[in-house]
């Protein structure tokens, strides 16, 4: 067969030439098909991408919607709810107020009459009634923890405060000495008021021991009052405010949110299991045929990619097999069969081999 070819003229090189272009024309070929099968690839992909992102912002703008509504529903009557309830938080606190009020007017009247009592005393006694308060009676007449809270607040006054602020605001960095001076002034003035007072009081020991009673009267009779006032407001029975219709306006909201969440709820099931499933029906329908071109171009191009795959294989076996083990790799190219048809065709070759001889580089 070696002779065969080599032997062979101008009509086997068109031949072999015949089979080199149609090589060289499948492979370009080749080329396009896969540019062509990849571009449509990527179009399918891009278009079902954007079917499922239409689903999805339909499905999700629906859904959204649907559940506006409900809430907007709720929201109203939420909003109604908080008015009612505000409306019976306003009549309970005016009716504990007054149910306060009612339980301790016993003790309010007999405090009134205490302390007409004690202004009687101080009247009777020629006491200025200036003395007739919680200080004068706590810093001469301690008891309890309170009173004595007030004696040590008003030690710190009078021989801290008072003093430091003296020397701080008229006697600024001129040494110790000024300040003990305004501590011997603070002890002198609050001393002798002190010492004053005090002669005041033990003229008038036994009126105000007696004032100092009835003051002790009316401070217990605070605690209770105080007492009454925190068990009322704990008290969670509210039969004593005349409630009921405002209980049962609530109690109606209060149902129909529960319903109406009870059916948002139900509504928002039908939708993922049912209009979730229609509304993807409609939307890949509608892109249904676009999408069926797209992909039957996508089978016919590749269809085409693999036949013509195929041929090129067998077309590349051939030469391979027939010419390029005889006549070598480099001569089964367009250009070097035309010029050894050329050398032949003015007769400077006889034939294929000695085209080759003289072709063939020295």
């Amino acid at each position: 067969m070696e002779n065969t070819i080599l032997q062979g003229g101008i009509k086997e090189i068109e031949e072999i030439k015949e089979q080199v272009v149609e090589l060289n024309r499948r492979k370009e070929q080749k080329n396009e098909l896969e540019t062509k099968e990849k571009e449509l690839e990527n179009s399918i992909s891009r278009k079902e991408k954007d079917i499922e992102d239409e689903i999805k912002n339909v499905t999700r703008q629906r859904r959204e919607k649907l559940e506006a509504t409900f809430d907007e529903q709720v929201n109203s009557l939420e909003e109604q709810l908080k008015k009612v309830e505000t409306k019976k938080e306003k009549r309970k606190k005016k009716a504990v107020l007054k149910r306060i009020d009612s339980e301790t007017a016993d003790f309010r009247s007999e405090d009134e009459e205490l302390q007409l009592e004690a202004r009687a005393i101080f009247k009777e006694e020629n006491i200025p009634l200036l003395y007739n308060n919680r200080l004068f009676f706590a810093l001469y007449f301690p008891s309890g923890v309170g009173d004595f809270g007030i004696v040590i607040l008003a030690l710190a006054l009078a021989f801290f405060v008072v003093p430091f602020g003296i020397y701080s605001l008229f006697f600024e960095g001129m040494g110790s000495l000024y300040l003990a001076l305004s501590y011997i002034g603070v002890i002198l003035v609050f001393g002798g008021i002190y010492l004053l007072i005090s002669k005041m009081k033990y003229k008038h020991l036994d009126a105000l021991k007696r004032v100092r009673e009835i003051r002790q009267k009316i401070r217990e009779s605070k605690k209770k009052q105080r007492k009454i006032k925190r068990k009322i407001e704990k008290d969670d029975d509210e039969s004593f405010y005349d409630l009921e219709e405002f209980d049962k306006e609530i109690a109606d909201y209060k149902n129909a949110i529960a319903e109406l969440l009870e059916k948002k709820k139900a509504a928002l099931l039908e939708f993922d299991t049912d209009t979730a499933k229609e509304i993807r029906r409609q939307i890949t329908e509608a892109h249904e045929e676009e999408l069926k071109d797209l992909k039957e171009e996508y089978r016919k191009i590749y269809n085409e990619g693999k036949e013509n795959l195929e041929k090129l294989n067998e077309l590349s076996r051939k030469l391979s097999t027939e010419y390029e083990s005889i006549l070598g790799k480099e001569f089964l190219q367009v250009d070097k069969l035309d010029s050894m048809a050329k050398l032949i065709e003015e007769g400077k070759a006889k034939n294929i081999g000695e085209a080759m001889a003289v072709e063939a580089p020295e």
